[in-house]
Formats: C-alpha cells, sequence, structure tokens
C-alpha cells in the first residue's frame, strides 16, 4: 500500500490545529470577560431596582420573590412588614436615589456577589440602605437588607399655656390709726 506523497510530509495540518486551538481558547477567555461585565451591569441595575421598589414602592412582594433562599428564613412576612414600615414612616426619599458598591467573584469570573449602599435622603432626616445580592442559578436574589439611620426628629410641643398659680394673700398691715388731740 503506498501512501500519497502528501500524506508523507511531516507537520502537516499541525499549524491548522495550533490556529483552531488558539481561537477556541481565544474565544473562551473573550466569553469569559464579556459574562463578567455582563454581570457586574446587571447587579448594579438589580441593586437600583431594590432600593428603589423597596424604598418608594414598598413592595413586599417584591422583596419575598427576590429573596435568596437564606433570606426568606431571615426575612419572615412579619420582618418583612416592619421593614417596610419603618420604610413608610420615613416617607418618600429625595429621587434620584444614589446607589454605590462592588461586585465580588470568586474565582475571578464565578459566583457574582454585590455589596451596595444607597444614601436615602428625607425631608426630616436621612437613612442608608446595604443590600447584600448574590446570583442564583439564573436570576439575582437578595441575601440580606438592612436599614440604618436616625429616626425623624420628633416635633417639639408647642408650650401650653397654663394658668400661673395664684400669689398667696399676705396678711394686710396693720394700720396705724391716728389718735386725736385733746385739747
Amino acid at each position: 500500500m503506498r501512501l500519497a506523497r502528501s500524506a508523507r510530509i511531516k507537520g502537516e495540518g499541525g499549524l491548522a490545529l495550533l490556529v483552531i486551538v488558539v481561537l477556541l481558547l481565544g474565544g473562551i477567555v473573550w466569553w469569559l470577560y464579556q459574562s463578567r461585565r455582563n454581570h457586574e451591569k446587571n447587579a448594579r441595575i438589580f441593586a437600583r431596582d431594590v432600593v428603589t421598589r423597596l424604598a418608594v414602592n414598598y413592595d413586599e412582594k417584591y422583596f419575598h420573590v427576590n429573596q435568596s433562599p437564606e433570606a426568606q428564613r431571615t426575612y419572615l412576612q412579619s420582618a418583612r412588614e416592619n421593614f417596610l414600615e419603618r420604610l413608610r414612616q420615613l416617607g418618600v426619599p429625595a429621587q434620584p436615589i444614589e446607589v454605590q458598591g462592588d461586585v465580588v467573584f470568586s474565582s475571578y469570573f464565578f459566583d457574582p456577589r454585590g455589596t451596595f449602599k444607597a444614601q436615602l435622603k428625607y425631608p426630616a432626616t436621612t437613612a442608608q440602605m446595604d443590600v447584600d445580592i448574590s446570583r442564583g442559578m439564573t436570576v439575582w436574589q437578595i441575601d440580606s437588607v438592612t436599614l440604618t439611620g436616625a429616626p425623624p426628629a420628633t416635633p417639639t410641643p408647642a408650650p401650653m399655656l397654663a394658668a400661673s398659680p395664684s400669689p398667696t394673700p399676705s396678711p394686710a398691715p396693720e394700720q396705724k390709726t391716728k389718735q386725736k388731740r385733746k385739747r
């Protein structure tokens, strides 16, 4: 059996195989970096949405549906209602709400988690909402939410006009009677 002349040349096809492997590795690295960038962007959007839906809309259903399983055990319905009631007492914050934070990844590309802080500015006071989020299997979820800040100042009561106590009567001074002169 005779081999074709082209099959006998050493290294033929090796360069093509090397180019294909390099292109595949380059595509995988590009996909990982693009995925990381998208996760960072989506985490910021989700955190801003959480702050808006809780601080402005007081949306209890959104709060419950988007919690991680651990957060659902931590924030039972009564805790969620108390949290939203505290927000209702403060009123509606000034818009737009500034949300700042960072997204961190384990192994540089996987398991993104975000920690965000939102400054809520109310007419009478300010508060800070801290939101921790993570990426579940397919969606972003709330891990924890805390609200810190001074409660709104209680208005000082207006002074009440009260009748002042009447002074105690003092005895009248003795009057000296003039004696008539004898004539």
